[in-house]
């Protein structure tokens, strides 16, 4: 993953060694982001939350749990931009559905990790 393309690339080293990468977005405002994603499981109990990176130092990044956030979205979708987009890749690839919930295992969640480090 060190050689695909990022606005910020230092975040392959604290973001990207245990969340899904998505790719590189500018929203409306011409401001750009990369977009992944952190899952969490447990015996009962998953959830995935954004990994919205907006700088290259290790705190500049945007987090909180998509499976309860998208009431918030539709009534302020300018400002959740980089969520609704973030969600619309992850489902996109399979990774969530509809309630944003991980459609994945723990395992498979694991091999992305490592594959895109690589």
């Amino acid at each position: 993953m060190n050689k695909v393309d990022k606005f910020y690339p230092s975040a392959t080293e604290w973001m990207w060694n245990y969340c899904i990468f998505l790719g590189k977005f500018t929203d409306k405002k011409g401001r750009n982001f990369d977009l992944g994603i952190h899952m969490t499981f447990s015996e009962d109990y998953k959830d995935c939350s954004g990994a919205i990176v907006d700088g290259n130092e290790a705190g500049d990044y945007a987090s909180g749990d998509m499976s309860y956030s998208q009431d918030k979205w539709k009534k302020n979708p300018s400002f959740f931009e980089r969520y609704i987009e973030t969600f619309k890749r992850a489902e996109a690839k399979g990774l969530v559905d509809i309630d944003c919930v991980p459609r994945i295992t723990k395992e498979y969640y694991s091999e992305i990790i490592q594959e895109q480090n690589k």
